[in-house]
């Protein structure tokens, strides 16, 4: 056990199984960027001897092979014990050395894509913050080694302790684990269903519209032997078509809800999550099996998100934002269907209790009239200036969008809030989609209020919180209960 720990001080290699890896992914990368040279080697006119086109082809195997193994012996890795720094080796001609202080290390992912499983190897990627990329990538390790280095990594303990020390943090780890959950495949089908589809219906309605426009456009192209008035045949087509239409509009929703369901359960297949004292960790995937660590000292926001269908499922989406990242990152730690009590007793682990909330702010009813103006008066104003004929000859298209637009208006208006207590602050936003943004005041990093001069009689402002994973804003409300909480705020950032 003691050798196994003391290599990660020694420059090593990764799994000998990775130059088989580093040559399929040679050949990835030379198809992907030289594809059409190659498609225009073999269709050219002027045809070559068969025996130039095969020595062609070996030379380049060669290549290939050779630049895998060259790659496979520039790579390494190791422990800087003295400067607390993991440091990687790497490239044949132009050779960098990447140095990561471990203090900085917030998350270590460890997957096995589809073709890592074949060779029984997993890919490590390091995480630090201030970057949406991974900072580093180990492609080819054993599932120990990738295990062990991940412990190692996120342990909090400084390097100058014994190896006897770390190796006993480790293994008290594994005995206090506190709970597994397993979020069932039922509760991730519910959520694949029930989300995202609208970009799914949208993207599919797209792609028909593009087709019918295609076919419109090849019916007026296209030759025909007999005489054919175009304009009554599409008159005739428009007519017939309005039931097909309707028809394919059911199918194309039917069918992004399946797409979506099925590339939900691919995803988050088999969905696990382990907890110790200091971290908890994902596991999950079909195909592709992922593993990700998140230090519950680093997470900085919980967002979670649930529309209509997915409260009365009593199943939700649950993002946990660290420092240094945003909701829109794609990496972002995330548990889907997952319910309430499972939800309950993830968040009590991380802030060792849940946010109860007895106090809020609404934004003022004026909201309701600037969102009117902004997402109704002014475009219907400027398409009456631009095209005032097409305002009016399509009125009622028109009126279907103000009804909709204003409903739109009055359901976010009164789904926004702002939640706060003694310890957490939580905001509340959307349509149909709800979104709950929850953290705590003491990891705030700063607060900012707000007011317009034109909002100085109404007494009304806005404020911002600013997060080490972003910043969330509410505007609307009132100014000196606004002053109050900022005081409070910082007060308490100042404290801790």
């Amino acid at each position: 056990m003691e050798e196994k720990y003391n290599s990660f001080f020694q420059p090593q290699r990764q799994s000998k199984t990775g130059i088989v890896l580093l040559f399929l992914y040679n050949i990835g990368m030379v198809i992907k960027n030289l594809w059409v040279f190659v498609i225009l080697f073999f269709v050219r006119k002027e045809k070559m001897e068969s025996w130039i086109i095969v020595l062609a082809i070996i030379a380049g195997f060669l290549i290939l092979i050779v630049s895998a193994v060259l790659q496979y012996y520039h790579f390494k890795y190791y422990i800087d014990e003295e400067n607390e720094e993991f440091v990687i080796h790497e490239g044949i001609i132009n050779t960098s050395v990447t140095k990561i202080k471990k203090e900085n290390i917030q998350e270590v992912n460890i997957s096995q894509p589809f073709v890592h499983r074949f060779f029984n190897i997993y890919k490590l990627e390091i995480d630090t913050p201030g970057s949406s990329e991974k900072e580093v990538k180990i492609s080819a390790l054993t599932k120990q080694n990738a295990v062990d280095l991940k412990k190692y990594l996120l342990t909090e303990t400084r390097l100058e302790n014994s190896l006897t020390e770390d190796i006993e943090i480790l293994e008290n780890q594994k005995i206090k684990e506190l709970r597994s959950i397993k979020i069932s495949t039922l509760s991730i089908l519910k959520y694949g269903i029930t989300a995202n589809y609208i970009q799914s219906f949208f993207a599919l309605v797209s792609l028909m519209i593009y087709g019918f426009s295609e076919l419109s456009n090849l019916l007026k192209k296209a030759e025909f032997e007999t005489q054919l008035d175009y304009d009554t045949v599409e008159s005739q087509f428009l007519a017939f078509s309005i039931p097909v239409i309707l028809g394919i509009v059911l199918v194309v929703i039917i069918v992004g809800i399946l797409i979506n369901a099925i590339r939900t359960i691919i995803k988050f297949f088999n969905f696990k999550i382990t907890e110790n004292n200091q971290s908890f960790s994902f596991e999950y995937g079909l195909f592709n099996t992922r593993n990700s660590i998140v230090n519950k000292s680093k997470v900085q926001v919980i967002t979670e998100t649930q529309n209509w269908i997915q409260k009365k499922m009593n199943i939700s989406f649950v993002k946990f934002l660290q420092i240094g990242k945003n909701e829109e990152e794609k990496n972002v730690s995330a548990v889907p269907g997952i319910n309430n009590t499972e939800k309950e007793k993830l968040i009590s682990t991380i802030w060792k209790e849940n946010p109860v909330f007895t106090d809020y702010l609404k934004p003022n009813f004026r909201l309701i009239i600037v969102n009117t103006f902004q997402w109704i008066v002014l475009p219907l104003i400027l398409v009456f200036f631009i095209e005032k004929d097409l305002l009016i000859n399509y009125w009622f298209l028109a009126l279907i969008y103000i009804v909709l637009a204003e409903s739109f208006i009055l359901i976010s208006f009164r789904n926004l809030k702002l939640f706060y207590s003694e310890r957490f602050i939580r905001l509340k936003s959307g349509i149909w989609d709800i979104d709950t943004r929850t953290f705590e005041v003491e990891k705030l990093q700063t607060v900012k209020i707000s007011q317009y001069f034109w909002q100085r009689k109404t007494n009304l402002g806005s404020i911002t919180f600013y997060t080490s994973a972003g910043r969330f804003k509410i505007v609307a409300l009132n100014f000196i209960k606004l002053k109050k909480l900022l005081n409070y705020c910082m007060y308490k950032i100042e404290k801790f």
